[in-house]
């Protein structure tokens, strides 16, 4: 026979529409056709093929051996034009439209965040979707997630919220620091809690212990930031003392302007990273294609 064409398919479709409703008087009404049409047409296929699909007549209608193997060909033949359509329909929604996404603020120095190579990785693929940025507290984040104003959120939680999906990333080092004129620094020792208590402190999280220093006792010298920068600020004023990731204060350390003091074991600061989604969301196909590319960038195997 000939290449299939367009005539093939909707003859085939006719075909698998007679033998599914068991005869060509049963298929009359959903093909809207009369009974000679849908006579010939079969007549049309029969030759295009060169056999025999089906028996018709006084004794009823009935496939031929033939005819039930074009049947079951043209139904597989049927569902992979579903699934092609289905797929065409999926890329192009990965490829338009725009995504939400939010950080936790200084990342990017952290050798453990390759977010950078999930982007780019993504936008080779997916140059016509937006990708629409934020900074914010990771706080902040959760709640935008919870509310559906973000799709996806990078966060360092205090505590995991009910509602929302955390799947592990990354980690990074945090340590205490100092100006190079403060105090402490004269013990010429490793500090010890109540050592760095007696000097004023800025330490993080408004409404639950996040820093080892944040268990340690009350005292009068504290203040509460919720980001890299702003702990920076008050490091570098000289009067504070307070944890920043090494790969953040590294720049002030080469410039002599800030000193990482050495702390007795158990002071140091370990947090981890999140990607961050709403559990009760069906993610939309771009935003499913960027947090495979932030998982796959990270090496992490999870399900979302």
């Amino acid at each position: 026979m000939k290449p299939i064409d367009n005539l093939d398919i909707r003859l085939l479709k006719l075909f698998l529409i007679i033998a599914d409703s068991g005869g060509f008087s049963a298929a009359q009404y959903q093909l809207n056709m009369h009974q000679s049409s849908i006579s010939k047409k079969m007549g049309d296929l029969e030759t295009r093929l060169g056999m025999t699909l089906c028996q018709r007549g006084r004794s009823g209608f009935k496939l031929t051996s033939d005819g039930l193997k074009v049947y079951e060909a043209s139904k597989q033949l049927f569902n992979c034009i579903d699934d092609f359509q289905v797929k065409v329909d999926e890329i192009r929604n990965v490829s338009s439209g725009s995504i939400n996404i939010a950080f936790t603020d200084n990342l990017a120095t952290n050798k453990n965040c390759r977010i950078q190579t999930a982007i780019n990785t993504f936008c080779n693929t997916h140059s016509k979707v937006n990708i629409n940025t934020q900074i914010y507290d990771s706080s902040l984040i959760e709640k935008s997630i919870l509310e559906n104003k973000l799709e996806v959120g990078i966060t360092s939680p205090e505590v995991l919220k009910s509602g929302l999906k955390y799947i592990y990333i990354f980690n990074e080092q945090q340590q205490l620091y100092c100006s190079p004129s403060h105090l402490i620094l004269a013990l010429n020792r490793e500090v010890t809690v109540e050592d760095i208590l007696v000097h004023p402190v800025v330490d993080r999280g408004l409404t639950h212990h996040v820093t080892p220093l944040s268990y340690a006792s009350e005292h009068l010298y504290k203040s509460t930031t919720t980001n890299m920068e702003a702990t920076a600020h008050m490091i570098l004023s000289g009067h504070f003392i307070g944890y920043l990731p090494d790969h953040y204060a590294q720049i002030w350390i080469e410039r002599d302007e800030m000193v990482r003091i050495s702390a007795i074991h158990g002071l140091e600061y370990n947090p981890s990273f999140y990607l961050t989604i709403n559990e009760k969301n069906d993610l939309s196909y771009a935003t499913k294609a960027l947090v495979t590319a932030i998982l796959d960038a990270h090496d992490v195997n999870a399900n979302f």
